[in-house]
């Protein structure tokens, strides 16, 4: 089985020896690079020999890479790779609660030229609840309980408690609170 030749473009030190690491325990995997935003990876004569790099959001506004990118997105950044279109982006990921199981998934599926985004990234871009569910949540916020929202949206009590569950499963979440914090978080009330 021949290794995947990885790169690791990351400014924090302690972020890119783990993110390091957890390629380097994967048989399949070589990491043959390893720098911050001032040394590039052709800087290092690492050009040419990789299959993957993986790349902090603010380095990658600052070079150019020909071979596939994985992206370690922080939120204040997220959305920047779309812009960078002299690299092949193949994956977006979360900076913060980065699994090792998500980094080593992305890193394959990157050099087979598939191209992930994580859904805590996409949500961001994309109206993922219908307005009927906006419109629940938005009451869910006021403080209403299930019987005053189906009042209001001249609903069953049963259909109110589904699309309640709905979101809450759209959104990642376990409790109505949940649902409305993360609503907020997301700016869709």
């Amino acid at each position: 089985m021949e290794h995947l030749r990885v790169g690791v473009l990351e400014d924090d030190e302690v972020f890119r020896r783990g993110v390091m690491a957890i390629l380097n325990e994967e048989d399949c995997v070589c990491v043959v690079f390893g720098g911050n935003r001032e040394m590039s990876p052709e800087a290092a004569g690492a050009e040419g020999s990789l299959d993957v790099v993986v790349v902090c959001s603010r380095s990658l506004s600052e070079a150019q890479f020909t071979y596939p990118v994985v992206v370690l997105a922080t939120p204040e950044l997220a959305g920047q790779e779309r812009g960078h279109a002299a690299s092949t982006v193949m994956a977006t990921l979360p900076h913060e609660g980065l699994t090792s199981q998500q980094l080593v998934a992305s890193v394959r599926a990157a050099a087979a030229g598939l191209q992930v985004e994580a859904a805590s990234l996409s949500r961001r871009d994309h109206q993922i609840l219908d307005p009927r569910s906006i419109e629940v949540l938005k009451l869910l916020a006021t403080g209403a309980n299930t019987r005053a929202i189906a009042r209001k949206l001249q609903l069953s009590d049963r259909t109110v408690k589904t699309l309640i569950h709905d979101i809450q499963l759209t959104l990642g979440t376990t409790t109505r609170a949940q649902a409305v914090a993360e609503g907020v978080r997301m700016g869709l009330i």
